[in-house]
Protein backbone atom coordinates (compact mmCIF):
# COMPACT_ATOMS: atom_id res chain seq x y z
CA UNK A 1 0.00 0.00 0.00
CA UNK A 2 1.41 3.51 -0.65
CA UNK A 3 1.36 6.08 2.41
CA UNK A 4 -1.63 7.17 1.57
CA UNK A 5 -4.20 4.19 1.70
CA UNK A 6 -3.98 4.19 -2.32
CA UNK A 7 -2.60 0.12 -3.58
CA UNK A 8 0.43 0.89 -6.18
CA UNK A 9 -1.57 -0.15 -8.74
CA UNK A 10 -4.47 2.41 -7.90
CA UNK A 11 -1.24 4.97 -7.59
CA UNK A 12 0.32 3.66 -10.80
CA UNK A 13 -3.24 4.23 -12.40
CA UNK A 14 -4.30 7.28 -11.24
CA UNK A 15 -0.54 9.06 -12.43
CA UNK A 16 -0.72 7.42 -15.66
CA UNK A 17 -4.00 8.61 -16.05
CA UNK A 18 -3.23 12.30 -14.91
CA UNK A 19 -0.05 12.30 -17.81
CA UNK A 20 -1.74 11.55 -20.41
CA UNK A 21 1.65 8.95 -21.43
CA UNK A 22 3.31 6.37 -19.48
CA UNK A 23 6.85 5.94 -18.02
CA UNK A 24 7.79 2.77 -16.47
CA UNK A 25 11.70 2.83 -15.15
CA UNK A 26 13.16 -0.51 -14.01
CA UNK A 27 13.55 -3.65 -15.29
CA UNK A 28 10.32 -3.11 -17.57
CA UNK A 29 12.25 -0.64 -19.63
CA UNK A 30 9.41 0.45 -21.18
CA UNK A 31 7.75 4.31 -21.68
CA UNK A 32 5.32 5.47 -23.81
CA UNK A 33 5.94 9.38 -23.72
CA UNK A 34 3.47 11.96 -22.96
CA UNK A 35 1.49 13.05 -26.50
CA UNK A 36 3.31 16.13 -26.34
CA UNK A 37 6.42 14.30 -26.46
CA UNK A 38 6.68 10.91 -27.50
CA UNK A 39 9.21 10.50 -29.62
CA UNK A 40 12.19 7.99 -29.49
CA UNK A 41 15.94 9.07 -27.54
CA UNK A 42 14.81 7.96 -24.19
CA UNK A 43 17.34 5.59 -22.81
CA UNK A 44 16.13 2.26 -21.74
CA UNK A 45 16.40 -0.88 -20.89
CA UNK A 46 16.77 -3.81 -23.96
CA UNK A 47 13.54 -5.79 -24.14
CA UNK A 48 14.45 -9.83 -23.70
CA UNK A 49 11.54 -11.48 -23.03
CA UNK A 50 9.30 -13.65 -25.73
CA UNK A 51 7.70 -11.11 -28.41
CA UNK A 52 4.88 -9.87 -28.77
CA UNK A 53 3.01 -10.22 -31.40
CA UNK A 54 0.90 -7.88 -33.28
CA UNK A 55 -0.57 -8.71 -36.39
CA UNK A 56 -1.91 -5.71 -39.01
CA UNK A 57 -4.40 -6.35 -41.42
CA UNK A 58 -4.60 -3.62 -43.86
CA UNK A 59 -5.63 -2.87 -47.53
CA UNK A 60 -2.41 -2.33 -48.94
CA UNK A 61 -2.61 -3.46 -52.67
CA UNK A 62 -6.22 -2.17 -53.33
CA UNK A 63 -8.58 0.28 -53.92
CA UNK A 64 -8.20 1.99 -50.90
CA UNK A 65 -4.39 1.10 -50.70
CA UNK A 66 -3.74 4.91 -50.15
CA UNK A 67 -5.25 4.44 -46.92
CA UNK A 68 -4.19 1.22 -45.83
CA UNK A 69 -0.32 2.51 -46.81
CA UNK A 70 -0.89 5.34 -43.84
CA UNK A 71 -2.73 2.61 -41.63
CA UNK A 72 0.35 0.53 -41.71
CA UNK A 73 2.51 3.81 -41.30
CA UNK A 74 1.19 4.90 -37.90
CA UNK A 75 0.97 1.38 -36.81
CA UNK A 76 4.08 0.79 -37.75
CA UNK A 77 5.72 3.78 -35.90
CA UNK A 78 4.32 3.11 -32.80
CA UNK A 79 5.32 0.06 -32.46
CA UNK A 80 9.13 1.22 -33.86
CA UNK A 81 8.87 3.77 -30.95
CA UNK A 82 7.85 1.14 -28.38
CA UNK A 83 10.60 -1.14 -29.13
CA UNK A 84 13.24 1.69 -29.29
CA UNK A 85 12.39 2.50 -25.68
CA UNK A 86 12.96 -0.89 -24.19
CA UNK A 87 10.34 -2.77 -25.36
CA UNK A 88 6.27 -3.33 -23.94
CA UNK A 89 6.67 -4.99 -20.05
CA UNK A 90 10.27 -5.81 -20.84
CA UNK A 91 9.01 -8.03 -24.09
CA UNK A 92 9.49 -6.66 -27.68
CA UNK A 93 6.96 -6.31 -29.84
CA UNK A 94 6.98 -8.21 -32.67
CA UNK A 95 4.77 -6.83 -36.03
CA UNK A 96 3.21 -9.38 -38.92
CA UNK A 97 1.84 -7.54 -41.56
CA UNK A 98 -1.28 -8.89 -43.91
CA UNK A 99 -2.42 -7.24 -46.85
CA UNK A 100 -6.25 -7.76 -47.50
CA UNK A 101 -6.46 -6.26 -51.14
CA UNK A 102 -9.71 -5.03 -51.74
CA UNK A 103 -10.70 -5.42 -48.43
CA UNK A 104 -14.15 -7.16 -49.59
CA UNK A 105 -15.90 -9.99 -47.75
CA UNK A 106 -13.51 -12.94 -49.02
CA UNK A 107 -10.23 -10.74 -48.31
CA UNK A 108 -11.61 -10.16 -45.04
CA UNK A 109 -12.57 -13.41 -44.23
CA UNK A 110 -9.08 -15.21 -45.70
CA UNK A 111 -7.17 -12.53 -43.90
CA UNK A 112 -8.74 -12.92 -40.51
CA UNK A 113 -8.85 -16.91 -40.79
CA UNK A 114 -5.05 -16.54 -41.53
CA UNK A 115 -4.09 -14.47 -38.73
CA UNK A 116 -6.26 -16.59 -36.20
CA UNK A 117 -5.15 -19.83 -37.43
CA UNK A 118 -1.49 -18.99 -38.16
CA UNK A 119 0.11 -16.13 -36.64
CA UNK A 120 -1.05 -16.56 -33.58
CA UNK A 121 -1.15 -13.16 -32.51
CA UNK A 122 -1.52 -11.27 -28.95
CA UNK A 123 -3.26 -8.49 -30.96
CA UNK A 124 -5.12 -7.78 -34.41
CA UNK A 125 -4.98 -4.27 -35.57
CA UNK A 126 -6.93 -2.58 -38.55
CA UNK A 127 -8.21 0.73 -39.51
CA UNK A 128 -10.99 0.26 -41.64
CA UNK A 129 -12.61 -2.18 -44.27
CA UNK A 130 -14.80 -1.65 -46.99
CA UNK A 131 -17.31 -5.02 -46.19
CA UNK A 132 -16.28 -4.59 -42.46
CA UNK A 133 -18.28 -7.34 -40.53
CA UNK A 134 -16.92 -10.96 -41.23
CA UNK A 135 -14.36 -10.33 -38.93
CA UNK A 136 -15.90 -10.01 -35.52
CA UNK A 137 -17.12 -13.13 -35.13
CA UNK A 138 -13.41 -14.89 -36.22
CA UNK A 139 -12.15 -12.82 -33.78
CA UNK A 140 -14.81 -13.82 -31.00
CA UNK A 141 -14.47 -17.42 -31.62
CA UNK A 142 -10.95 -17.50 -31.56
CA UNK A 143 -10.91 -15.06 -28.16
CA UNK A 144 -8.35 -12.51 -29.61
CA UNK A 145 -7.81 -8.69 -29.17
CA UNK A 146 -9.25 -6.95 -31.98
CA UNK A 147 -8.50 -2.72 -32.22
CA UNK A 148 -9.68 -0.94 -35.26
CA UNK A 149 -10.91 2.32 -36.74
CA UNK A 150 -14.27 0.43 -38.87
CA UNK A 151 -16.21 3.97 -37.67
CA UNK A 152 -19.10 1.80 -37.42
CA UNK A 153 -22.40 2.57 -35.86
CA UNK A 154 -23.30 -1.46 -36.47
CA UNK A 155 -19.82 -2.31 -34.78
CA UNK A 156 -21.71 -0.70 -31.03
CA UNK A 157 -25.15 -2.12 -32.24
CA UNK A 158 -23.21 -5.96 -32.27
CA UNK A 159 -21.62 -5.25 -29.53
CA UNK A 160 -24.59 -4.36 -27.74
CA UNK A 161 -25.89 -7.19 -28.80
CA UNK A 162 -24.12 -9.67 -27.35
CA UNK A 163 -20.84 -7.94 -24.72
CA UNK A 164 -20.22 -11.34 -23.45
CA UNK A 165 -18.99 -12.71 -26.87
CA UNK A 166 -17.67 -9.41 -28.31
CA UNK A 167 -15.73 -8.24 -25.47
CA UNK A 168 -12.26 -8.59 -27.15
CA UNK A 169 -12.99 -6.06 -29.96
CA UNK A 170 -12.64 -2.21 -29.64
CA UNK A 171 -13.56 0.27 -32.51
CA UNK A 172 -10.80 2.91 -31.33
CA UNK A 173 -12.80 6.48 -32.98
CA UNK A 174 -16.23 7.19 -33.13
CA UNK A 175 -19.20 6.04 -35.22
CA UNK A 176 -20.08 7.42 -38.70
CA UNK A 177 -23.16 8.82 -37.26
CA UNK A 178 -21.54 12.22 -36.53
CA UNK A 179 -20.41 12.57 -39.99
CA UNK A 180 -23.52 13.57 -40.23
CA UNK A 181 -25.03 15.12 -37.06
CA UNK A 182 -21.79 16.77 -35.90
CA UNK A 183 -22.01 18.52 -39.50
CA UNK A 184 -25.38 19.08 -39.66
CA UNK A 185 -25.43 20.93 -35.99
CA UNK A 186 -22.10 23.26 -37.81
CA UNK A 187 -23.83 24.29 -40.13
CA UNK A 188 -27.01 25.28 -38.35
CA UNK A 189 -24.90 27.99 -35.96
CA UNK A 190 -22.79 28.86 -39.45
CA UNK A 191 -26.30 29.90 -41.05
CA UNK A 192 -27.59 31.55 -37.45
CA UNK A 193 -24.36 33.49 -37.71
CA UNK A 194 -24.28 35.31 -40.59
CA UNK A 195 -21.49 33.88 -42.11
CA UNK A 196 -23.60 33.04 -45.33
CA UNK A 197 -25.22 36.42 -47.80
CA UNK A 198 -28.33 34.75 -46.59
CA UNK A 199 -29.87 32.28 -44.00
CA UNK A 200 -31.49 29.58 -45.92
CA UNK A 201 -31.68 26.60 -44.10
CA UNK A 202 -32.41 24.46 -47.17
CA UNK A 203 -29.83 21.65 -48.69
CA UNK A 204 -29.28 19.57 -51.09
CA UNK A 205 -27.36 15.94 -51.05
CA UNK A 206 -25.10 13.79 -52.79
CA UNK A 207 -25.46 10.66 -50.99
CA UNK A 208 -23.71 7.49 -51.70
CA UNK A 209 -25.63 4.23 -51.56
CA UNK A 210 -23.59 1.83 -49.64
CA UNK A 211 -24.60 1.51 -46.44
CA UNK A 212 -22.02 3.83 -44.81
CA UNK A 213 -22.78 6.63 -46.95
CA UNK A 214 -26.57 6.01 -46.41
CA UNK A 215 -26.00 5.49 -42.84
CA UNK A 216 -24.24 9.15 -43.04
CA UNK A 217 -27.27 10.74 -45.12
CA UNK A 218 -29.71 9.24 -43.08
CA UNK A 219 -28.03 10.81 -39.89
CA UNK A 220 -27.93 14.34 -41.57
CA UNK A 221 -30.80 14.06 -43.12
CA UNK A 222 -32.46 13.20 -39.49
CA UNK A 223 -30.62 16.28 -37.78
CA UNK A 224 -31.18 18.86 -40.07
CA UNK A 225 -34.89 18.08 -39.62
CA UNK A 226 -34.72 18.33 -36.21
CA UNK A 227 -32.97 21.41 -36.89
CA UNK A 228 -35.93 22.99 -38.99
CA UNK A 229 -34.01 22.68 -42.32
CA UNK A 230 -35.42 21.43 -45.64
CA UNK A 231 -33.88 19.05 -47.95
CA UNK A 232 -34.47 20.62 -51.93
CA UNK A 233 -32.92 18.02 -54.02
CA UNK A 234 -31.13 14.50 -53.29
CA UNK A 235 -29.49 11.95 -55.67
CA UNK A 236 -28.12 8.95 -54.91
CA UNK A 237 -24.33 7.47 -56.65
CA UNK A 238 -22.38 4.40 -56.54
CA UNK A 239 -18.82 5.26 -54.90
CA UNK A 240 -16.28 4.73 -57.65
CA UNK A 241 -18.81 4.49 -60.43
CA UNK A 242 -19.15 7.75 -61.52
CA UNK A 243 -17.37 8.69 -64.50
CA UNK A 244 -19.33 11.80 -65.12
CA UNK A 245 -20.60 14.43 -61.76
CA UNK A 246 -22.70 16.61 -64.52
CA UNK A 247 -25.39 15.06 -64.46
CA UNK A 248 -25.56 14.27 -60.52
CA UNK A 249 -24.65 17.80 -59.98
CA UNK A 250 -27.08 19.55 -62.30
CA UNK A 251 -30.28 17.34 -60.73
CA UNK A 252 -28.95 19.21 -57.28
CA UNK A 253 -28.57 22.54 -58.09
CA UNK A 254 -30.07 24.85 -56.46
CA UNK A 255 -29.77 28.41 -56.41
CA UNK A 256 -31.58 29.08 -52.69
CA UNK A 257 -29.63 25.99 -51.23
CA UNK A 258 -26.76 26.65 -47.91
CA UNK A 259 -24.80 23.46 -48.09
CA UNK A 260 -24.47 20.46 -51.04
CA UNK A 261 -23.87 17.70 -48.65
CA UNK A 262 -22.25 14.44 -50.47
CA UNK A 263 -21.03 11.41 -48.65
CA UNK A 264 -18.44 9.58 -50.81
CA UNK A 265 -15.31 8.22 -48.85
CA UNK A 266 -13.14 8.56 -52.44
CA UNK A 267 -10.50 11.11 -52.43
CA UNK A 268 -11.03 10.79 -56.68
CA UNK A 269 -14.73 11.04 -56.30
CA UNK A 270 -14.26 14.11 -54.31
CA UNK A 271 -11.83 15.23 -56.78
CA UNK A 272 -13.54 14.90 -59.78
CA UNK A 273 -16.65 15.81 -58.45
CA UNK A 274 -15.16 19.35 -57.13
CA UNK A 275 -13.68 19.91 -60.23
CA UNK A 276 -16.91 19.98 -61.80
CA UNK A 277 -18.73 21.77 -59.42
CA UNK A 278 -16.87 24.74 -60.04
CA UNK A 279 -17.48 25.15 -63.48
CA UNK A 280 -21.28 26.05 -62.48
CA UNK A 281 -21.21 26.61 -58.90
CA UNK A 282 -24.40 26.94 -56.84
CA UNK A 283 -23.76 29.48 -54.16
CA UNK A 284 -23.05 27.46 -51.52
CA UNK A 285 -20.79 25.82 -48.76
CA UNK A 286 -19.74 22.37 -50.58
CA UNK A 287 -19.02 19.76 -47.80
CA UNK A 288 -16.98 16.41 -49.08
CA UNK A 289 -17.22 14.56 -46.08
CA UNK A 290 -13.84 12.23 -45.37
CA UNK A 291 -11.97 12.34 -49.08
CA UNK A 292 -10.40 15.41 -48.73
CA UNK A 293 -8.29 14.27 -45.92
CA UNK A 294 -6.60 11.80 -47.94
CA UNK A 295 -3.35 13.44 -49.26
CA UNK A 296 -3.49 12.38 -52.90
CA UNK A 297 -6.88 14.55 -53.03
CA UNK A 298 -5.40 17.84 -53.60
CA UNK A 299 -3.11 16.53 -56.00
CA UNK A 300 -5.90 15.34 -57.88
CA UNK A 301 -8.55 18.23 -57.04
CA UNK A 302 -5.58 21.31 -57.86
CA UNK A 303 -6.95 24.92 -57.52
CA UNK A 304 -10.55 23.36 -57.59
CA UNK A 305 -10.26 22.58 -54.24
CA UNK A 306 -10.64 25.76 -52.65
CA UNK A 307 -12.93 26.42 -49.98
CA UNK A 308 -13.98 22.95 -49.78
CA UNK A 309 -15.46 22.15 -46.10
CA UNK A 310 -14.86 18.67 -44.96
CA UNK A 311 -14.43 16.54 -41.72
CA UNK A 312 -13.80 13.79 -39.92
CA UNK A 313 -14.43 11.87 -36.75
CA UNK A 314 -10.67 10.76 -36.35
CA UNK A 315 -8.40 13.29 -37.22
CA UNK A 316 -4.88 14.59 -35.94
CA UNK A 317 -4.94 17.79 -34.65
CA UNK A 318 -3.09 20.92 -34.82
CA UNK A 319 -1.78 21.56 -31.86
CA UNK A 320 1.93 21.08 -30.51
CA UNK A 321 0.45 17.58 -29.80
CA UNK A 322 -0.18 17.28 -33.62
CA UNK A 323 2.36 18.85 -35.15
CA UNK A 324 5.33 17.16 -32.98
CA UNK A 325 4.06 13.89 -33.95
CA UNK A 326 4.07 14.89 -37.54
CA UNK A 327 7.44 15.97 -37.66
CA UNK A 328 8.58 12.49 -36.45
CA UNK A 329 6.77 11.00 -39.04
CA UNK A 330 8.03 13.23 -41.65
CA UNK A 331 11.66 12.12 -40.38
CA UNK A 332 10.86 8.64 -40.48
CA UNK A 333 8.96 8.10 -43.77
CA UNK A 334 9.91 11.20 -45.44
CA UNK A 335 6.45 12.22 -46.48
CA UNK A 336 3.87 14.51 -44.88
CA UNK A 337 0.73 12.23 -43.13
CA UNK A 338 -2.59 12.13 -44.19
CA UNK A 339 -4.82 13.51 -41.38
CA UNK A 340 -7.10 10.16 -40.39
CA UNK A 341 -5.36 7.08 -40.51
CA UNK A 342 -1.73 6.87 -39.85
CA UNK A 343 -2.62 8.79 -36.76
CA UNK A 344 -5.64 6.82 -35.82
CA UNK A 345 -3.32 3.53 -36.30
CA UNK A 346 -0.83 5.02 -34.21
CA UNK A 347 -3.06 6.10 -31.00
CA UNK A 348 -4.60 2.42 -31.64
CA UNK A 349 -1.40 0.88 -30.81
CA UNK A 350 -0.44 3.24 -27.61
CA UNK A 351 -3.99 2.75 -26.45
CA UNK A 352 -3.56 -0.84 -26.30
CA UNK A 353 -0.29 -0.77 -24.94
CA UNK A 354 -1.15 1.23 -22.33
CA UNK A 355 -3.65 -0.67 -21.53
CA UNK A 356 -0.92 -4.02 -21.69
CA UNK A 357 0.75 -2.39 -18.85
CA UNK A 358 -1.63 -1.45 -16.71
CA UNK A 359 -2.72 -4.99 -16.83
CA UNK A 360 0.79 -5.76 -16.02
CA UNK A 361 0.71 -8.90 -18.91
CA UNK A 362 0.04 -9.13 -22.65
CA UNK A 363 -0.96 -13.06 -22.22
CA UNK A 364 -4.41 -12.49 -20.30
CA UNK A 365 -6.50 -10.89 -23.13
CA UNK A 366 -9.25 -10.12 -20.71
CA UNK A 367 -7.36 -8.61 -18.50
CA UNK A 368 -5.90 -6.20 -21.15
CA UNK A 369 -9.96 -5.96 -22.39
CA UNK A 370 -10.76 -4.84 -18.85
CA UNK A 371 -8.24 -1.71 -18.47
CA UNK A 372 -9.21 -0.62 -21.91
CA UNK A 373 -12.95 -0.24 -21.34
CA UNK A 374 -11.91 1.66 -18.60
CA UNK A 375 -8.42 4.05 -19.33
CA UNK A 376 -8.28 7.60 -20.66
CA UNK A 377 -5.52 7.93 -23.07
CA UNK A 378 -4.41 10.94 -24.88
CA UNK A 379 -3.62 10.52 -28.42
CA UNK A 380 -2.75 12.10 -31.66
CA UNK A 381 -6.91 12.44 -32.15
CA UNK A 382 -7.47 13.71 -29.35
CA UNK A 383 -8.90 11.89 -25.53
CA UNK A 384 -9.65 8.09 -26.31
CA UNK A 385 -12.13 6.20 -23.88
CA UNK A 386 -14.35 3.95 -24.56
CA UNK A 387 -18.41 3.35 -24.24
CA UNK A 388 -19.87 0.29 -25.63
CA UNK A 389 -16.03 -0.82 -26.68
CA UNK A 390 -16.38 2.57 -28.98
CA UNK A 391 -14.41 6.29 -28.80
CA UNK A 392 -16.85 8.65 -27.60
CA UNK A 393 -16.79 11.97 -30.28
CA UNK A 394 -16.15 15.71 -29.05
CA UNK A 395 -17.85 17.99 -29.03
CA UNK A 396 -21.16 16.74 -28.80
CA UNK A 397 -21.00 13.26 -27.81
CA UNK A 398 -18.89 14.08 -24.81
CA UNK A 399 -18.12 17.68 -23.65
CA UNK A 400 -14.85 16.79 -22.33
CA UNK A 401 -12.33 17.26 -24.69
CA UNK A 402 -10.18 14.87 -22.59
CA UNK A 403 -12.50 12.19 -22.77
CA UNK A 404 -13.41 12.02 -26.78
CA UNK A 405 -11.87 12.34 -30.22
CA UNK A 406 -12.90 15.71 -31.44
CA UNK A 407 -14.73 15.77 -34.87
CA UNK A 408 -12.45 18.33 -36.83
CA UNK A 409 -14.57 20.53 -39.66
CA UNK A 410 -11.94 22.03 -41.85
CA UNK A 411 -11.63 23.96 -44.78
CA UNK A 412 -9.31 24.54 -47.56
CA UNK A 413 -7.71 27.82 -47.52
CA UNK A 414 -4.69 28.53 -50.28
CA UNK A 415 -4.09 24.64 -50.98
CA UNK A 416 -3.47 23.90 -46.93
CA UNK A 417 -5.92 22.23 -44.38
CA UNK A 418 -7.32 24.70 -41.73
CA UNK A 419 -8.94 23.46 -38.82
CA UNK A 420 -11.89 25.53 -38.43
CA UNK A 421 -13.92 23.73 -35.66
CA UNK A 422 -14.14 22.95 -32.93
CA UNK A 423 -12.47 24.52 -30.33
CA UNK A 424 -9.59 24.54 -28.48
CA UNK A 425 -8.07 22.68 -31.89
CA UNK A 426 -8.74 25.41 -34.36
CA UNK A 427 -5.63 26.90 -36.18
CA UNK A 428 -8.07 28.75 -39.14
CA UNK A 429 -11.67 30.20 -39.40
CA UNK A 430 -14.47 29.76 -41.94
CA UNK A 431 -13.89 31.75 -44.97
CA UNK A 432 -16.63 32.30 -47.59
CA UNK A 433 -15.69 29.75 -50.71
CA UNK A 434 -14.61 31.65 -53.85
CA UNK A 435 -17.64 30.45 -55.86
CA UNK A 436 -20.12 32.22 -52.95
Amino acid sequence: MAGNGMSRRELLQRSLYGAGGLVVGGAGGFLIGNATDGGPGVDAAVATGEPIRVVGIFPLTGVVAADGQEMRNGTVMAIDEINDRGGLIGRPIEYIEIDNGDSMTDDIVNAFRRAVDTENPDLIVSGYHLATGPEFDIVADAGVLYYNLNTQTAWTELYRSDPDRYWSIFQVDPTEAWYGIGFARWMDELVDAGALPNDTKRAAILGADDPYGASITRYFEETMDELGWEVVGKESFTPGQVSDWGPLLSRVRQDDVSVLFTTTFSPADNAAMVQQFVENPMPAVLYQQYGPSVPEYLDLAGAAAEGVIWSTVLGRLPDAVGQNWVSRYEEKFGETPGWANAPGNYDVINTWAKAVLLAGTADDYEAVARETEGLVHRGITGGISFVDHTGLQYPHETGDPTLGQSQIIVQIQDNEHKVIFPEPYTDGEFLRPPWV
